[in-house]
């Protein structure tokens, strides 16, 4: 005898569903990118934080890092926002 097999055929309710719920759940992650640009912004800014309460020396070296970290994140966060 033959077995007999029952093939699985979603519902389009249910596939309309899933799409709307993955359209949601992608526009609720941020991109990699964006957490990267954020990330070097405070990265940057955290610099010259951690000079003023004395845990970093005091040096223009510190202070440059500081500065091309935040613009590094901030033009980066600019070219993938679409803005330039």
């Amino acid at each position: 005898m033959a077995t007999l097999t029952q093939a699985y055929k979603p519902a389009l309710a249910r596939i309309a569903f899933i799409k709307k719920r993955d359209d949601f759940i992608e526009k609720l992650i941020p991109r990699r990118c964006m957490v990267v640009s954020v990330g070097l912004i405070f990265a940057g800014m955290s610099i010259p934080l951690l000079m003023v309460v004395q845990l970093l020396p005091i040096s223009l070296f510190l202070g440059f890092v500081g500065f091309a970290l935040v613009a590094t994140g901030g033009v980066m966060a600019l070219i993938f926002c679409g803005e330039i």
